[in-house]
């Protein structure tokens, strides 16, 4: 904020609030305007602004004051203009999210603050939540651990004769019942479905010979883990095994270029390069083999090819390089890690692709 000389923030994007107050949204697949804020000034906050009905909520969060937030967008804009006056910024530069928040509420709060300059924070809370204190990568060690125990449940009942759903409703208790708030996502792709990257586990019944991708990863205190194994039912094929050990060696490179001052792009490379040199690089469909993860499942940096972020010491990785073939399956293993000055160290540990294709 002094950086940016910003006298106060809004946030009402539920990660970026949760992360400065604690409050948490209820959970929901479908996107919803946002109904609830926090201000935080230099010297003072945060203030929760909460709809009456969980005005309750405040008691469990880091909140200096709770302020009823009306329904109504005239209600919303009276009120965060209320606040911003008690607090002495109402016309001074308030930074909002305009990747969030949406323009008609934007325009009319500028019509209503007239003599403040709003400007957008959401770049500034992007390079803010990039790099985690040594607490937030304890969460998402923990995140991380949970995750390992849901992969293990959801590789055994990956058996001839499951259903898609029937693994993801498994593996989703054993998270829910280790500690996890929420499922953030969870993905079992089995045979045409693991090539396609399809989006949900389906009422498909895994067959002998599928490929059999899972793909999935918990909120635990506001933190979310990701990460994928792949394994084949019954004997694999040599397609099938060629496609795996690729997989697994472009994460394993990718792991391995990974260091604070390294380019993003740099570590795209290392893991291109291995399906290149094994004639897959026309296998690879995702435009990027990793991304950031944190309060968010998918945050900066992505580890892309024309990425010119430098990596620092505490971001946290999810790297997900693959590879895929129609008729042969796909393999995108992932791991989440952290950067550290001469490294990585990786916080998911369940067995590699490679090692689930040996047992």
């Amino acid at each position: 904020m002094r950086q940016e000389e910003l006298a106060a923030v809004v946030l009402s994007e539920n990660s970026r609030s949760r992360y400065v107050s604690g409050y948490q949204r209820y959970y929901t697949a479908t996107y919803l305007p946002f109904v609830h804020a926090v201000v935080m000034t230099m010297n003072a906050g945060p203030v929760l602004l909460l709809p009456r009905q969980i005005m309750q909520s405040a008691e469990e969060c880091i909140a200096e004051k709770a302020v009823e937030f009306p329904q109504s967008q005239e209600g919303k804009i009276e009120t965060l203009a209320s606040v911003l006056g008690e607090l002495g910024v109402q016309s001074k530069r308030i930074g909002m999210e305009f990747d969030f928040v949406h323009y008609g509420f934007l325009a009319s709060l500028k019509e209503r603050l007239h003599d403040a300059e709003i400007a957008d924070v959401s770049s500034l809370m992007t390079k803010v939540t990039a790099v985690k204190f040594p607490e937030e990568v304890e969460l998402l060690r923990q995140a991380a651990h949970i995750a390992d125990k849901g992969t293990d449940v959801a590789i055994k009942a990956a058996v001839e004769g499951a259903s898609e759903l029937e693994v993801a409703a498994l593996s989703s208790d054993c998270m829910l019942r280790g500690g996890a708030e929420f499922i953030n996502h969870m993905t079992v792709r089995a045979g045409p479905h693991a090539v396609g990257n399809y989006p949900i586990p389906t009422q498909r019944i895994i067959q002998k010979g599928d490929c059999v991708m899972i793909d999935l990863g918990c909120v635990y205190q506001g933190y979310v883990s990701d990460m994928n194994r792949t394994i084949v039912v019954g004997t694999p094929t040599d397609e099938q095994r060629e496609l795996i050990h690729v997989g697994q060696e472009m994460l394993e490179q990718g792991i391995a270029a990974v260091q604070a001052g390294v380019f993003a792009s740099e570590v795209w490379r290392a893991s291109f390069e291995v399906a290149d040199r094994a004639g897959m690089a026309d296998r690879i469909s995702i435009p990027f083999t990793g991304h950031g993860v944190g309060i968010s499942l998918h945050e900066e940096p992505y580890i892309k090819p024309d990425s010119d972020i430098i990596l620092e010491e505490g971001m946290v990785l999810a790297l997900e390089p693959g590879v895929y073939a129609a008729g042969i399956g796909g393999c995108r293993p992932e791991d989440m890690l952290v950067v550290t000055a001469t490294g990585a160290e990786v916080l998911t540990h369940y067995p590699s692709v490679y090692e689930l294709l040996q047992s």
